[in-house]
């Protein structure tokens, strides 16, 4: 088969748009506009639980459509009217999710010749004990008769791998974030005994466990402090926890220079639960992850190296062993900056430009049937 020839239009579906992941779409918008071809934004509005949790950005250039979100117990699913903005021979990326309706009636279209469906996503559901069996079957069924799959990271292609997806169809595109900070590490000193928390108040980053190791690490390491940025379902716990605590600061959610300030300040990030692209936060600000191997990251945990550019539990943990991990890295100077060095030489690797070429590639080596 040979590459796809005289691609027009690129159909980036999103059932809505989080900030962090704006920057990639328009840098995508921007080298594809350059060769041609035009890259067209279809997005809605997020469900109550996803709207908790993050912060939505609305781009005017983008096709903004009104979602039906369905609620089912513990869960929701998307109709976003998407396969009405499709026109034939367009190359669609949709995320890999079974809740995603639009996805079954455009894996339809693929199969007829009529489009392009490609994939982005994790390869498999690393947080799976929340997804439906059902939905686990379906999508296995239409994990590889698709022209291309984007997969976050080399774990999601190893996954993808393992499931029996051509090699050939495959594009790591390095998921990642990208900052524009007008602040420097050099411009913010740090603060020795501070960690942060920067992320989404819910159950999956294990919030409760880290208010109790922080307890134990509070009994050894006197000057120990720790703010918590974000905000979520468990937002209660955590302003409570403040209230009684206080060398704990909740900050709630916190954005551009401040929360650039704060992370720049940290000494570390303490995340012993799911990990995603706060990976990406801790290169750019030299502010290493302390974390555990709980089970439940996304795929962008790869790009962590303990011992190099971050501190990881072996196993999930306990407050007891999480506590003595903290403890070592506070304690020790040489460690934090040697952690420290290491997320600077990682932020030269993992940038918007790097993944966004990658999209690229992958686009223009699409096969045709």
């Amino acid at each position: 088969m040979n590459a796809v020839k005289n691609i027009k239009r690129v159909v980036f579906v999103q059932k809505f748009v989080p900030h962090y992941r704006l920057p990639l779409f328009e840098a995508l918008r921007s080298k594809l506009d350059a060769m041609g071809i035009e890259f067209v934004l279809v997005y809605g509005q997020p469900d109550p639980y996803e709207g908790s949790k993050i912060r939505m950005m609305f781009p005017e250039w983008g096709t903004r459509v009104k979602s039906l979100i369905i609620p089912l117990p513990g869960r929701y699913l998307y109709w976003q009217w998407a396969p009405f903005k499709l026109r034939k021979n367009d190359v669609v990326i949709v995320e890999h999710a079974s809740k995603l309706l639009d996805n079954y009636f455009i894996f339809l279209l693929e199969q007829l010749n009529i489009v392009h469906m490609c994939y982005f996503g994790h390869g498999r559901n690393f947080q799976d004990a929340h997804e439906l069996w059902i939905a686990k079957v379906i999508k296995k069924l239409m994990l590889k008769r698709v022209s291309r799959w984007f997969a976050y990271t080399d774990m999601s292609k190893d996954s993808l791998l393992d499931q029996g997806v051509d090699s050939d169809i495959i594009t790591t595109i390095n998921n990642t974030l990208i900052h524009n900070t007008v602040l420097s590490e050099s411009e913010i000193p740090r603060e020795s005994h501070t960690l942060t928390y920067i992320g989404g108040l819910y159950a999956d980053k294990r919030i409760e466990f880290l208010l109790e190791a922080a307890e134990k690490v509070k009994n050894r390491v006197p000057e120990f402090k720790l703010r918590i940025v974000g905000t979520g379902p468990l937002k209660n716990v955590v302003e409570k926890f403040a209230e009684s605590h206080s060398w704990c600061q909740y900050e709630g959610e916190v954005y551009g220079d401040d929360r650039d300030r704060i992370l720049f300040q940290s000494t570390g990030i303490a995340m012993p639960g799911l990990v995603g692209l706060v990976a990406i936060d801790s290169f750019h600000f030299a502010c290493p992850i302390l974390s555990t191997n709980c089970g439940q990251h996304s795929p962008e945990v790869a790009y962590l190296e303990h011992g190099e550019n971050a501190m990881i539990l072996a196993d999930e943990g306990t407050t007891d062993t999480y506590a003595d991990m903290v403890c070592e890295f506070l304690l020790n100077s040489n460690l934090n900056e040697k952690l420290r060095q290491g997320c600077r030489d990682a932020a030269n690797t993992y940038t918007i430009d790097d993944t966004a070429d990658r999209f690229v590639d992958g686009i223009l080596n699409i096969k045709s049937s």
